[in-house]
């Protein structure tokens, strides 16, 4: 049977209006379980669920059915089931009225040890800060409700002190990701490389800046990789001239002795075998006696505190024509011979360099870059070996002689300047991002913008500070989060369980509760409930002495549905009159019986 829109349109005109609204709203409700499927829970909540139109609905829906109701009126003894019905139903979407157009729904994120009464709602904002006076500028959004719109095009009518700008999102991704291009053309002295990292096959790129102390480093399985610009020459002396050779894991000793200028560097033999070393075209004899990788004087004599080099020191004797001097030279003290009025023999100058010092981490790749604009390298193993290159050729491959790594420049940028593009994945809302434009009367500038992520605009003659981030808002009472436990399941480290100990403060009421907050249990205080929601394992790193113990951070759904009381005595109404229906005895009222439904 061909179904044409005119018989369509004579079935939908033959339904009570009732019918037909029932019939747009379970549509509009497969709708959007199919738009929660595509583009999340958020989104379908802001766009569909919570929106004026849809609330329309069931308001007219609920007049509907009140109107059919009045219309019996004045109700007689067997209409008493079809009553109670339709005031079930009316509250029912009168509440759910109430809940979407009024009602909270946001987290709540404690730190252990720590209160919070700052709720993280589901919507986001825009932020526009000004330095001065210090205000803040709060602009509603709902990107994310129609997220398959790429383009949006709003704009922001900033009202600045001194003058309004404008800001205008002219692309929305809902789910980006960023690709980052660095350039050589920056504006200014901005040291940046670009090395490659690999091992059996496995390699990465990663772009290091040296002037910007969160990527001035970065970790690669064991590796340190590191981008150092010492502002002084005498500072890329004291990082390079420690490795004077990969043998020297205890450390080289420096001579200048008479008649040769250019100075020797022997390294302290492990282990200690006593034998003489010549100096190369000199007549002088360097014998080692002892070595101490943490050397302290006791009542008996020299000793070792440890292993670890915290005071390397080195006894030996210089044998030449002028006779043999004893000598014993610390790292970590160069003067202590001078310091004691030691006298020697031969006129020799000497110097002990110990490889391990604060400067650089064990098991590193550090890139050294000198005030000449000269890039150098030194390669450190696990104890005291280092290495140095003292020229980097760029796409050069190069081998760490401990960890079996190899590394090569690929770039090096004096000037280095940053810039981001960013695609987008797909339509559902998991990692948004803002393409904004800020005009300030000719003056333009754009920028990328992420949530959490605040960016600073130059408009005016001084920055704005601009932030997309969830809304806030503050809760009547505090919440502290005196212990978080979780229980994880036998041999695994999945959480089986969480719960949270809390104590709620409310100061206008001066009341305080000490209650726990676990799944299906929980707190429920002036029309708020806290439930347990998810936790953060370990310290958050915006915490200040997070790395002072274990830390847990709990996060608590809170919601405020002033509709929920509505609901609940509606479903009541409804079950009353199922009941009544039986013990009454009745029938329901025939559409012959009265006037029938309004459509």
């Amino acid at each position: 049977m061909r179904v044409t829109l005119q018989h369509l349109r004579k079935v939908l005109g033959s339904l009570p209006m009732a019918v037909t609204l029932l019939l747009a709203i379970a549509a509009v409700l497969a709708w959007g379980t199919i738009y929660e499927a595509r583009f999340g829970t958020a989104a379908v909540q802001r766009f569909l669920y919570r929106s004026w139109w849809f609330q329309g609905c069931l308001g007219f829906l609920a007049v509907n059915l009140a109107i059919a109701a009045l219309e019996r009126y004045p109700w007689q003894r067997r209409h008493l089931p079809f009553v109670l019905a339709h005031l079930g139903i009316i509250l029912i979407l009168l509440g759910g009225m109430l809940g979407g157009r009024f009602g909270i729904d946001g987290q709540l994120v404690i730190p252990e040890g720590t209160a919070a009464r700052t709720l993280q709602l589901s919507t986001n904002v825009l932020v526009v800060r000004e330095p001065n006076p210090g205000v803040d500028h709060v602009f509603p959004t709902q990107f994310e409700a129609a997220a398959w719109v790429h383009e949006p095009q709003v704009t922001f009518h900033v009202p600045l002190e001194r003058g309004p700008i404008e800001l205008t999102v002219d692309r929305y991704y809902p789910n980006a990701t960023a690709q980052e291009e660095v350039t050589d053309d920056g504006p200014s002295e901005n040291p940046a490389l670009q090395v490659t990292v690999s091992r059996e096959g496995q390699h990465d790129a990663v772009w290091l800046f040296a002037r910007d102390p969160e990527r001035f480093g970065a970790r690669w399985g064991e590796a340190h990789v590191l981008f150092l610009e010492p502002s002084t020459e005498q500072q890329v002396v004291d990082l390079l001239q420690l490795t004077a050779t990969t043998e020297a894991s205890r450390g080289i000793v420096s001579l200048t002795v008479p008649g040769d200028q250019h100075p020797h560097q022997v390294p302290v033999p492990d282990p200690m075998d006593q034998r003489p070393t010549p100096i190369a075209d000199t007549s002088y004899v360097i014998t080692f006696k002892d070595y101490f990788p943490d050397f302290a004087i006791t009542a008996d004599g020299p000793t070792n505190r440890s292993n670890q080099p915290n005071n390397p020191a080195v006894s030996f004797l210089l044998n030449g024509p002028e006779g043999t001097d004893a000598h014993l030279l610390f790292a970590n003290h160069p003067a202590f011979e001078d310091v004691h009025g030691l006298e020697h023999k031969i006129p020799a100058h000497v110097r002990y360099l110990h490889p391990e010092r604060p400067t650089l981490p064990s098991q590193a790749i550090t890139f050294v870059r000198a005030p000449s604009g000269a890039l150098a390298a030194v390669l450190t193993g696990s104890g005291a070996q280092r290495q140095t290159i003292d020229v980097i050729e760029l796409s050069r491959p190069y081998d760490h002689p401990w960890l079996g790594y190899q590394f090569a420049v690929n770039a090096f940028y004096p000037r280095a300047r940053v810039s981001q593009a960013f695609t987008n994945r797909d339509n559902e809302v998991k990692a948004e991002a803002l393409h904004l434009i800020g005009r300030d009367g000719a003056a333009i500038t754009e920028t990328w913008l992420s949530p959490s992520a605040p960016v600073t605009l130059s408009l005016g003659g001084y920055p704005l500070t601009v932030e997309y981030r969830p809304d806030e808002r503050e809760l009547p009472f505090t919440v502290t989060l005196l212990d978080f436990r979780k229980t994880e399941y036998p041999g695994t480290r999945m959480p089986a369980a969480f719960e949270s100990d809390v104590e709620l403060f409310d100061p206008r009421r001066g009341m305080v509760l000490m209650r726990t907050i676990r799944m299906n249990h929980p707190l429920r205080y002036r029309g708020f409930s806290l439930y347990q929601s998810s936790y953060i394992p370990g310290p958050p790193s915006t915490l200040a002495g997070a790395g002072e113990g274990p830390t847990e951070t709990t996060v608590l759904s809170v919601r405020n549905d002033p509709g929920t009381p509505f609901v609940y005595a509606g479903f009541i109404i409804v079950l009353l009159g199922v009941v009544s229906m039986f013990v009454l005895r009745v029938e329901p009222p025939s559409p012959d019986s009265s006037s029938g439904t309004t459509r």
